[in-house]
């Protein structure tokens, strides 16, 4: 019986679209989380239950830097690892980081402990910041992970001593500028341990939401690939390579500035619930929490067994099917230039067996294109999605209901990529396109090879594979044979294998402001996947086809623009501020939004103006406002003045003191007239300035977790006449009779650092 030919041409397709499927299955099962293992499970297995039940010492209630609750979190840490057999001391210092503006200065107290090596080659640093955000309980950030130590610790405790010393250090004062990381550097600088920085290693945890699987997103220095395999972690060279560039931190920067090695864990869904008074113990799903310990423990039980006088070289690397490959990274150029040798070579090969250099050209200009048209996409999605629901907009694209969205988007590329393989259509078979956008990768893989070589396997393993493939179909089948128009779907597997994993991973990374990202890379997977289309349907079907989809990623959109509302699981972000100017005994309602936010839109009577003058803590941001009633609150003072004069140079040392409730004080002074030599801060030394260009409060300091006592404040000043200082205090919380609003169930403040919950005491000093 002859087999009619649409079934001859199907079963091809159907097959590639199976081997797809099994393929893009299998590179997603790393993305699950771990089922949560409970209290009874065995002594030397990482429990989640029994982390999570120290929560209830440690995440609460949100204990920023310096306050009361933040010194009940720490005797429980300590407390608790005392209980474990522990010695735990508290390094209580001043750390400064002068590197921005405004400088950040702090008085923390970590907690550390040791646990001894048999025959130590160094020491791994276990790491995890104990403060939250003013505003935030801070289950996901950092509390799960500080109580993930805690049983990572017990379940060391229990088993059999590592030939390496294992530290566990909770670091205070992350969240205003890595103050406790910076500090427990300063105070080693003088040890034995600052002549051989390669020899500690650092496992670095955190949390920028509330679940979601962990990956090891960032590798600080070399030689650790194998600590990552054995830690199990989701994992890519690419998503360092991308995290260096944004403008993000944790406290493994510290330590890596310090020359320490380290590798840096995290769980990234929930992120709308990220620095926000709903990261709490009831939304922390206890199976990131598993993933989390079961991620460190086995780093830490790798690096606690090997030779850590030994850092090797730089590699590429990244998870495939639940293991880690890696390679040097020397070999990212080489092999990118081999995939673009390819492509001539294909062609030149591929001319006698039906290849069309000139289609494969073609398909090849048209398509970056698309790549433009997906970042279009994300952008002008998001730029319709914030106008629609400025909501969206005051979250920065940390939304509850990320995927509707993302769907959306998807679509539209899709409509878009078929618009320009049906064009590529017109001149060139399946397999031409397919080269064409091979070369695409070739080319890309080269450029990133020269510019960002961490993540140019994304493009070169696809291009190799994928020319490999087309020789092999070109060589064995015949022109006519229903498998070449699949075989471009074949070249997709590493691609999906490589690429799909990553895009499920920027999604809640990146959240919808960024969306263009993942989309632009959700173009280059499915680009390969078009193939499976053949035979196209007719014009106007697949015309018909196109604009249903079209109307289904829109409407994705605005039904989901439309429905997506709150409640108390998922409230919604609004924001409010209070300031008051003592010098004037002005007070002002502020805010990141605008006045058609419910409960506190009402208040928002007056047209955004900005406060960098007014409010220099506030720098350049351009608030909402309204009048508001004057509170008797507490002003920042100032006390034990004194000045001398030599050379032109007037010393003047001031004690300045805040509210009791302040947990930063902000002091600004004025450099229009005046120039800072230098200045220090409880000790701590600041550099001159002034470090921001166009006069006004062009010089300043952030001190975190101010001493109840005040500040001692020398600053070195070079011009006549009295300097002009403004302080700024910052407490968390509205004060009380003055109309403050109460939120509804289905409301909280947006994600902190923004002014939402928090009180700003602004006072004038002449010294």
């Amino acid at each position: 019986m002859q087999v009619p030919t649409t079934m001859r041409r199907r079963v091809p397709a159907l097959a590639a679209f199976l081997l797809l499927t099994l393929t893009g299955i299998a590179a997603m099962l790393p993305l699950r989380t771990s089922e949560p293992r409970p209290a009874s499970a065995p002594t030397g297995d990482f429990s989640a239950a029994r982390a999570v039940a120290q929560l209830d010492g440690i995440a609460k209630v949100p204990h920023p830097a310096g306050s009361a609750a933040q010194a009940d979190v720490r005797e429980y840490l300590v407390g608790e690892l005392r209980k474990l057999g522990l010695r735990p001391e508290v390094q209580t210092r001043v750390a400064p980081s002068d590197a921005d503006s405004p400088a950040i200065v702090g008085s923390v107290s970590n907690v550390h402990a040791t646990l001894p090596g048999k025959r130590p080659t160094g020491r791994v640093l276990l790491v995890a910041h104990y403060d939250s955000v003013p505003i935030a309980p801070g289950a996901g950030d950092d509390g799960s992970n500080v109580a993930a130590i805690l049983e990572i610790a017990r379940v060391l405790k229990a088993g059999a001593q590592l030939r390496n010393d294992v530290e566990i250090l909770f670091t205070d004062g992350e969240e205003h500028g890595l103050l406790g990381a910076r500090g427990f550097v300063d105070a080693e600088a003088s040890t034995y341990r600052a002549a051989a920085p390669r020899q500690t290693v650092v496992v670095n945890m955190e949390g920028r939401g509330t679940s979601g699987p962990v990956m090891m997103f960032q590798m600080a220095g070399t030689g650790l690939t194998s600590a990552v395999k054995a830690s199990g972690a989701v994992t890519t060279s690419f998503s360092a390579a991308i995290y260096d560039r944004l403008p993000n931190d944790t406290d493994l920067t510290v330590f890596d500035e310090a020359d320490m090695r380290g590798l840096n864990f995290a769980f990234m869904d929930g992120s709308a619930h990220y620095h926000t008074g709903h990261d709490s113990i009831s939304r922390l799903d206890a199976a990131s929490v598993q993933d989390m310990g079961d991620a460190a423990l086995g780093a830490v039980r790798h690096l606690g067994g090997t030779d850590l006088s030994q850092s090797g070289s730089d590699a590429t690397y990244f998870s495939l099917f639940g293991t880690v490959v890696s390679y040097p990274a020397w070999l990212a150029l080489p092999l990118a230039l081999t995939a673009l040798l390819g492509v001539p070579l294909l062609l030149w090969f591929g001319r006698s067996r039906g290849l069309t250099p000139g289609g494969a050209g073609r398909a090849a200009l048209g398509f970056p294109l698309t790549l433009i048209g997906a970042a279009a996409i994300g952008l002008a999605g998001w730029s319709a999605l914030s106008l629609a629901r400025p909501d969206f907009a005051l979250s920065e694209g940390s939304v509850h209901h990320l995927g509707r969205y993302a769907w959306g988007g998807v679509l539209l590329l899709l409509v878009l990529l078929v618009a320009w393989y049906r064009w590529a259509r017109r001149s060139a078979s399946p397999l031409d396109i397919v080269v064409g956008v091979l070369g695409c990768f070739a080319v890309l893989a080269v450029v990133c090879a020269v510019a960002l070589p961490e993540g140019a396997y994304l493009f070169t393993w696809p291009a190799l594979i994928g020319l490999a493939v087309v020789a092999v179909t070109l060589r064995c089948t015949r022109a006519d044979s229903p498998w070449r128009a699949v075989a471009g779907a074949v070249t997709a597997v590493p691609v999906v294998a490589l690429v799909l994993p990553v895009v499920l991973l920027l999604l809640p990374a990146l959240g919808l402001s960024l969306i263009a990202a993942p989309l632009v890379l959700a173009a280059l997977l499915a680009a390969v996947l078009l193939s499976l289309l053949e035979p196209l349907p007719p014009r106007r079907a697949l015309t018909a086809g196109m604009l249903a989809v079209t109307v289904a990623g829109v409407g994705t959109m605005v039904v989901g623009t439309a429905l997506d509302g709150y409640n108390a699981e998922e409230p919604r972000p609004v924001s409010l501020g209070y300031v008051l100017e003592s010098d004037t005994g002005k007070a002002t309602w502020v805010s990141d939004g605008d006045s058609s936010q419910p409960t506190v839109g009402k208040l928002l009577t007056g047209e955004p103006t900005p406060f960098e003058d007014r409010v220099p803590a506030l720098d350049d941001a351009v608030l909402a406002n309204g009048a508001a009633k004057a509170a008797p609150l507490d002003t920042p003072r100032t006390a034990n003045l004194s000045s001398t004069e030599a050379d032109g140079i007037r010393t003047v040392r001031v004690r300045i003191q805040g509210p009791a409730d302040a947990h930063t004080i902000a002091v600004h002074a004025d450099t229009r007239a005046h120039r800072i030599l230098d200045a220090t801060v409880e000790g701590a030394k600041l550099t001159g300035g002034p470090k921001r260009p166009g006069g006004g409060w062009g010089w300043s300091f952030d001190y975190a977790a101010p001493p109840a006592d005040g500040l001692d404040v020398v600053i070195r000043i070079r011009g006549k006449g009295h300097l002009p200082i403004r302080v700024v205090s910052t407490a968390a919380g509205l004060p009380s009779g003055v109309g403050a609003p109460t939120l509804a169930a289905d409301q909280s403040w947006a994600s902190w650092p923004s002014v939402a919950g928090q009180t700003f005491v602004v006072r004038t000093f002449r010294i």
